[in-house]
């Protein structure tokens, strides 16, 4: 052989023996490198594996009913379809494709053949960037064109997928709205709490909000293999959630009918309680909303109408709302003037119509006065000046003294969220919030329930309860309870026996002030008008121009408390009606008819109407 060719053989020999070597050395590396993978990371690798390919779904517990006390369903549940997003894989291929996620395929195909609100669905994707796994509700109860659209569409949607759950139905409408409440969904500081998954629903106002924690129950999860796009391909395991309790009211349907009827058109509240116990029988609040907006989530056009709405449909009147009381405060009065032995029931006091102070008139209603003027007739023709005198004699103090002691100035412990206190003014109240003295005539003022003194219907509920029952201030509640919570006030049964005569006068004596108006025949009524001024005395005059105030915003607010039947009380009740006018007029018939519906149903009167 040729030595060139024995050359040429050991060169291609010793390049052979390089390459395997090489090779065996990569082989040996990739064997080390697979040894390092399976067996040393094995166990963090097969984990990362896992949660790439198992993803957990929260389930939602079903939320408890709520009932009227007959068993009428007031909130009940519907079943719904829901839309949710796992932002992870529409993120991720974004970022893949160095595209912004408005841009991808999916967020189109929601926008613009499923129907899904853009503004809602970046939100939702924005939020995902935080916990990209976790799922994000866009659509809640979608409709059986989106349902088969989103089926059909399903190899566009990245991470998408439908979740059979139920929704919040509410079946009377606005009838409830502001005594029950409504749900919405839950916020990122909810999520936060630990207590919620992202799309749970909460519950916002209402007994849905007071009894969550009982209503809404526990929630469970559900562990399912997912395929590259986030589609659900098999269960793997999963947590039962726990249902919710289910919460059986003291309302009563018929009657709450009948006050949204009496109250159509107006604007105000009304409150009906057993005065024994403290059931409240009816709660409403005009003008009212359609709590069945809130579950499936609210338009932003719509929230925004209902929010800037000058009649303020969402705000609770009958808890939430403050308003003078006007004459209703006189009953506060006669009573710490009978306790503190400043008042004798039969001694008169001339009313001539006003009564000077210093410099100032206070006027009476009756601008040719009441003549001489009892206690009982003070308080039956609803007399000003006999209370502008009792007033001066007590000093603000004195009468607070009492305001607070009868559940005034403080919340009452009702059952509901966002109840105000009002405001029952003190000498060091007014120093303190206003920077000023207290005044003689303030005290004037005070005393006929006008100037800073303010009440919740709520409120005078209880009062007119305390009158009812004899001298307990009863604590309101709207759960159905055997237990009963009231408090014995330590004034003399003689003295609040003499107010409530008066009371009955207000309606039964010829000369009461709603004698004409809340008088029902076969039943005894006891009551007291109110007539608040919502401006002064000298814009009012104005106004009036020697007839009628010609502008709306300037009317009085009617006022009427009652209780009834006299002897055997089962109902007492607590009537506003915003520029109303007198309370005679405005308010006394609406208490005469609640009163006549709810002794109807108990059977204390004819089913024909009186």
């Amino acid at each position: 052989m040729p030595l060139g060719r024995e050359k040429q053989i050991s060169t291609v020999k010793e390049r052979l023996d390089s390459a395997n070597k090489v090779i065996l050395l990569i082989f040996c590396l990739l064997l080390l490198f697979a040894f390092y993978l399976q067996i040393i990371k094995g166990e963090y690798y097969y984990h990362l594996s896992e949660k790439n390919r198992i993803r957990v779904y929260p389930l939602f517990p079903s939320r408890g009913k709520i009932y009227d006390r007959d068993g009428n369903e007031l909130a009940k549940n519907a079943p719904s379809f829901d839309l949710y997003i796992v932002p992870y894989y529409l993120l991720k291929e974004c970022k893949r494709k160095k595209i912004p996620f408005w841009k991808h395929p999916t967020y189109t195909v929601l926008i613009k053949d499923i129907g899904v609100n853009e503004e809602r669905l970046r939100k939702k994707i924005e939020e995902g960037r935080q916990a990209p796994f976790s799922p994000r509700l866009i659509v809640k109860d979608l409709s059986e064109e989106q349902l088969a659209k989103v089926e059909s569409l399903k190899w566009l949607l990245r991470g998408v997928y439908v979740e059979a759950s139920e929704t919040r139905v509410y079946p009377y409408g606005k009838l409830f709205a502001h005594v029950v409440g409504y749900v919405g969904e839950v916020t990122e500081k909810d999520v936060k709490s630990l207590r919620y998954y992202p799309g749970d629903f909460v519950g916002k106002t209402g007994l849905e909000k007071y009894y969550e924690d009982i209503l809404h129950g526990i929630g469970g999860w559900e562990r399912w293999e997912v395929d590259a796009l986030g589609h659900r391909i098999r269960p793997v395991s999963k947590s039962i959630p726990i249902k919710g309790e289910n919460l059986k009211t003291t309302l009563l349907l018929p009657l709450q009918a009948k006050i949204a009827q009496l109250m159509k058109g107006k604007t105000g509240a009304v409150v009906a309680l057993d005065p024994n116990n403290g059931e409240v029988l009816a709660l409403y609040s005009s003008p009212s909303f359609d709590p069945n907006l809130f579950p499936r989530g609210i338009d932003l056009n719509k929230w925004k109408r209902l929010k800037e709405d000058k009649a303020h449909p969402l705000t609770n009147r009958a808890v939430s709302g403050v308003y003078p009381p006007g004459s209703v405060f006189k009953l506060v009065v006669a009573l710490a003037g009978l306790n503190e032995r400043r008042i004798n029931p039969k001694k008169k006091i001339e009313c001539l119509g006003y009564l000077p102070l210093g410099n100032r008139i206070f006027r009476c209603w009756k601008k040719q006065g009441h003549g001489k003027v009892d206690l009982y007739r003070a308080i039956v023709e609803s007399c000003d000046v006999y209370f502008y005198t009792v007033g001066k004699d007590l000093g603000v103090d004195l009468i607070s003294k009492y305001a607070f002691m009868l559940g005034l100035g403080k919340r009452t412990g009702i059952d509901l969220p966002y109840e105000s206190k009002g405001v029952v003014p003190t000498r060091r109240w007014k120093r303190e919030k206003l920077k000023a003295p207290w005044y003689p005539g303030e005290t004037l003022n005070y005393a006929i329930g006008q100037g800073y003194i303010n009440v919740t219907p709520m409120q005078l509920a209880v009062l007119s309860s305390f009158f009812a029952n004899g001298g307990y201030v009863v604590i309101p509640h709207l759960r159905l309870t055997k237990r009963i919570k009231k408090i014995k006030i330590g004034i003399p049964k003689r003295y609040i026996n003499l107010i409530r005569k008066a009371m009955l006068g207000v309606v039964e004596d010829k000369h009461g002030t709603a004698h004409w108006t809340a008088y029902l025949k076969g039943v005894r009524i006891a009551g007291k008008t109110g007539t608040a001024q919502v401006v002064s005395r000298e814009v009012e005059e104005r106004y009036k121009k020697g007839k009628k105030i010609t502008k709306r915003r300037y009317v009085e607010h009617a006022w009427f408390v009652a209780f009834a039947p006299y002897n055997k009380p089962l109902i007492s009740v607590a009537v506003v009606v915003e520029h109303g006018g007198h309370g005679s007029s405005g308010a006394a018939p609406i208490a005469k008819e609640v009163i006549a519906e709810y002794l109807r149903y108990k059977g204390f009167i004819s089913g024909d109407k009186p």
